[in-house]
């Protein structure tokens, strides 16, 4: 059987829910994957970087400014699980658990996430929308999936 899977994520934690592409005889439906989660995205900003040297200053020109090229610990920390999501989906693409893939993720991470895909998964991608839906309960999530997931005119 051929399934969708639909990616629902946000910086700290990713949903999979698998929906077929046929509806099977046996009724079986939509089933969620187990969820990502990666708890160190909601520590605050401070923490994260707590024992990270101190601030680097530009000694150029007649006062001291803050270098500000860092990126901060929490953009860090959505990268770092952005990429733990693209293996998770590499896998599933290279074990082939599915044959399309829709990205459904709140409007800052869904840039990051699609950075992070390999070309081979990027292109299994047939739908993206700029949502976060990861606190739905299951019946919810899957309801609200359904109505934007159906054909747009």
């Amino acid at each position: 059987m051929e399934y969708t899977w639909i990616l629902v994520a946000d910086r700290t934690r990713a949903r999979i829910v698998a929906k077929p592409n046929a509806v099977p005889a046996n009724g079986h439906q939509w089933q969620e994957l187990e969820p990502l989660v990666y708890p160190e995205a909601r520590v605050p900003d401070r923490a994260l970087s707590a024992d990270k040297p101190g601030r680097a200053f530009d000694r150029k020109g007649s006062g001291r400014h803050a270098m500000t090229t860092e990126v901060s610990a929490k953009e860090e920390a959505a990268e770092r699980f952005a990429k733990s999501v693209a293996r998770v989906l590499d896998k599933g693409r290279t074990n082939h658990l599915y044959q399309s893939l829709v990205l459904v993720a709140e409007p800052g991470f869904l840039g990051t996430l699609q950075a992070n895909l390999s070309a081979q998964t990027a292109k299994k991608v047939i739908d993206k929308i700029p949502k976060d839906l990861t606190t739905r309960p299951y019946r919810e999530l899957t309801q609200n999936l359904r109505e934007l997931l159906r054909p747009r005119d």
